[in-house]
């Protein structure tokens, strides 16, 4: 069985190619795609559990993609958040999207983010003490080929580098809060709070405290924000599903036509299997096996390109973070072998039905 599919192979090399490059195509439409989305959720969800604290604090109608929100809480609501009982401290930022360079720039308040926050390690220099000096973390000094002592421009200023930081914590670049402010023109304002629980008092309790006390605003626990931002991002979910559809009507329809001409070609073949003795179901076997191998082919092919399609990415846009999963890599394959044996199974069942004898006079 195995000579006769790769004689077929071998007799309609351009066929078998085309195909193989469609099921890749699938492939590499759903690891590109799930990877950025994911990528990006899972890293905004890592850096702002990074920050330090145990909730986020938002107003009511905000989002947990950050660069939807604008300052609009007065940063005096600090005091007010530290004297709920459980609450040891809370700290300001304020958040501006550069669409430009593509990523989030944070105002912090010193004094109450370190009180808040454990995580920042420098490997050069330290945290801003001057109005117009900026920290960046290290994705960003390579990428930029930024230095401690070097000047960036951010919204039409100059900001001094005074430290980089470990990637992996709150934004690539953070400025001084009150800088930002003026800047942006939200004075006295923040995006959002973050708030660390007492040590010894219960987190369950803490929340509790602070839902009752701020019924009107958007408290968030810190631990779930990777779950909560996957589950309520905008047309996130109808995004996935409709790439996988696509990934899986491509390996359907392709495999359908190819292996439906495949048949109509190899007419006076099948009749003569089936008059040698081949049962219907060596012919089913025959045309879904050749089907398997032209998909798993594809898959490895798919996952080749999508290797060499992030490697471009990422070589372009290095800041952009993407991550996929095992599950999703499963996925992938599953999806394009799946496709791929569906659409082949109509033509190898008209292929086991065909009369022999018409088959035989067929031309």
């Amino acid at each position: 069985m195995m000579k006769l599919i790769l004689s077929n192979f071998l007799q309609r090399p351009t066929r078998t190619f085309v195909s193989i490059m469609a099921v890749a195509l699938g492939v590499v439409l759903v690891l590109v795609s799930v990877g950025l989305c994911y990528g990006q959720l899972t890293d905004t969800a890592e850096r702002t559990r990074r920050i330090g604290g145990d909730f986020l604090f938002q107003p009511s109608d905000a989002s947990l993609l950050f660069a939807l929100n604008s300052g609009t809480l007065p940063v005096r609501i600090k005091e007010v958040l530290e004297k709920v009982e459980g609450v040891e401290a809370a700290t300001p930022i304020l958040a501006k999207f550069l669409a430009d360079r593509f990523h989030l720039v944070f105002g912090i308040d010193h004094e109450s983010f370190e009180e808040v926050n454990s995580s920042l390690r420098f490997v050069d220099g330290a945290l801003f003490t001057q109005p117009f000096e900026a920290v960046v973390d290290t994705v960003y000094s390579t990428s930029n080929q930024v230095r401690v002592g070097d000047e960036i421009e951010i919204l039409g200023h100059r900001f001094k580098v005074r430290g980089v930081f470990v990637q992996g914590t709150a934004s690539r670049v953070m400025v001084p809060l009150a800088t930002l402010q003026e800047i942006n023109g939200t004075p006295e304002k923040a995006t959002m709070f973050f708030i660390k629980g007492r040590q010894g008092v219960p987190e369950e309790q803490v929340y509790k405290r602070l839902r009752d006390r701020f019924k009107h605003y958007k408290i968030t626990r810190t631990a779930d924000l990777q779950e909560i931002m996957a589950s309520s991002t905008p047309v996130f979910r109808q995004f996935v599903a409709a790439v996988v559809f696509l990934s899986v009507v491509i390996s359907f329809l392709v495999i359908l036509l190819a292996m439906y001409s495949t048949i109509t070609e190899r007419t006076r073949e099948i009749g003569i299997l089936k008059s040698l003795g081949a049962s219907r179901s060596y012919i089913v076997q025959l045309i879904l096996k050749e089907s398997v191998l032209i998909c798993a082919a594809g898959v490895t092919v798919g996952f080749i390109l999508n290797y060499l399609a992030l490697q471009l990415i990422l070589a372009n846009f290095p800041t952009m973070p993407v991550s996929i999963t095992l599950f999703w890599k499963v996925a992938a394959a599953v999806l394009g072998i799946g496709g791929g044996v569906m659409g082949a199974l109509y033509p190898a069942l008209k292929a086991a039905g065909q009369d022999p004898v018409k088959a035989l006079g067929y031309e």
